[in-house]
């Protein structure tokens, strides 16, 4: 199941400075605590872990300034920049290889 960022940053804002328990956001948005963690970890610069990464409250310290809205924009565009630089690699080495098929066949006739 892929988490809907939303519905956990939202989750985080509703609950104020105080944060949020692992278990509690579980409950509360139906996603799987693994699941939970495992989007905290990938999205630390919004995400803010208190008591030893059991609570978690939105980040007031990036240029996003504790915006759902904003950090749902950057969330998507650093997907389509992963998008893009792993379709680039792909190419690249596609592109080599066709390049150089002609010295492959050399190699094996």
């Amino acid at each position: 199941m892929s988490i809907e960022a939303r519905k956990v940053l939202e989750a985080l804002e509703s609950s104020g400075k105080e944060g949020v328990g692992v278990i509690t956001l579980s409950l509360e948005t139906g996603y799987r605590q693994s699941e939970l963690r495992s989007f905290f970890k990938n999205h630390k610069q919004y995400c803010v872990p208190l008591n030893g990464e059991t609570k978690y409250k939105l980040s007031q310290f990036t240029e996003t300034c504790g915006s759902v809205d904003k950090m749902l924009k950057e969330i998507e565009r650093q997907k389509v920049n992963d998008r893009v630089s792993r379709a680039f690699y792909y190419g690249l080495i596609v592109g080599l290889v066709i390049a150089n098929i002609g010295t492959f066949a050399e190699l094996l006739f």
